[in-house]
């Protein structure tokens, strides 16, 4: 399994879907997966918000596994042959991990919430594809132009 963090999540309006993209932790793959947008709000509001960001369900979560003495330890993405990405919380509890499947955009948000890993499987690498970088010199050529006045407000004029 390969380490991936969130990229970001976009809405497509001409898909009415969001588009959550990873990646992996040398950031050389991204993967790309479509999910309904009516379904990673509470993505969407960790993102924003951060892991604290208020939702009932991914609090009552919380609530409930701490009340079992129990906790999520990491989240998978795997590839369903035919379906696309899948996601997977391990939860452990007495020593042991327990895989709950879990519909991928909320898996990722309760491993922002939680602060625990997210790993993708290698079919799910599959679907990676290379990064996208900016053309050599881009970068280099900024940092050489780029001044501290570039980065004033109106305001600070004075």
């Amino acid at each position: 399994m390969i380490l991936v963090h969130l990229r970001d999540v976009r809405l497509c309006p001409a898909h009415h879907s969001a588009v959550v993209r990873l990646d992996d932790a040398s950031g050389t793959m991204t993967i790309t997966f479509a999910a309904d947008s009516h379904e990673t709000v509470r993505l969407g509001r960790v993102v924003q918000h951060g892991p604290q960001a208020c939702h009932p369900i991914f609090d009552f979560v919380r609530a409930l596994l701490s009340s079992l003495e129990a906790g999520v330890t990491r989240v998978v993405l795997e590839d369903v042959q035919g379906e696309g990405i899948s996601g997977v919380v391990y939860v452990g509890t007495g020593g042991t991990e327990l895989p709950v499947p879990c519909y991928p955009p909320d898996a990722i948000a309760l491993a922002l919430r939680a602060g625990i890993p997210i790993y993708a499987t290698p079919d799910a690498l599959g679907h990676a594809e290379p990064s996208p970088t900016p053309p050599p010199g881009v970068v280099s050529e900024w940092l050489e132009r780029v001044r501290p006045a570039d980065f004033r407000q109106p305001s600070d004029e004075a």
